[in-house]
């Protein structure tokens, strides 16, 4: 596909692999508003779009689309956490997260996977003692969900080109 450019001629080139590798939680946000910025404009009458055909572009707008719910949801994702009792270890804290979208290569049939964030005994005394929406807590159980959701929901992204890369 050529590039694509917009009415000053930038090229808009959904290539954002050199600018955030390693992508952490706190340029997400930053990464979210620059692909919302370049969809923006490939979406706007201001650019001179040639394509081989309207199926390749419908494909690319479809998948811009989705892809940003994606990152906008990665970004602020739905969890509970929740204390379970092993037979033959101490009880732990674990997060059921909604996630909706691939894990490990492929959607699964369960709309929630569970996260291991740690022993209770690393915060608290005893199980009965738990408090789950303690700020340490929380901080480092998101931080546990991101660096697993990465791990095994790595983001995906799609050049003009229509070649998938990963961050």
């Amino acid at each position: 596909m050529n590039p694509i450019k917009d009415k000053n001629g930038r090229a808009i080139t959904f290539d954002y692999a050199k600018a955030f590798s390693g992508l952490t939680r706190s340029e997400l946000n930053l990464l979210i508003s620059i692909i919302q910025n370049d969809y923006n404009h490939f979406i706007s009458s201001d650019i001179e779009v040639t394509i081989p055909s309207t199926k390749e572009l419908i494909v690319f707008y479809e998948y811009w689309k989705s892809k940003l719910e994606e990152l906008k949801y990665r970004d602020n994702f739905t969890y509970t956490l929740s204390v379970v009792k092993n037979r033959e270890s101490s009880p732990t804290i674990l997060a059921k997260v909604k996630w909706p979208y691939k894990l490990n290569g492929r959607v699964t049939k369960s709309k929630y996977t569970s996260v291991h964030i740690c022993s209770v005994s690393k915060y608290f005394k005893d199980k009965e003692s738990v408090d789950l929406k303690n700020t340490t807590l929380i901080y480092d159980a998101e931080n546990k969900i991101w660096e697993y959701l990465n791990r095994v929901s790595p983001i995906e992204l799609m050049k003009v080109t229509g070649e998938i890369y990963t961050l």
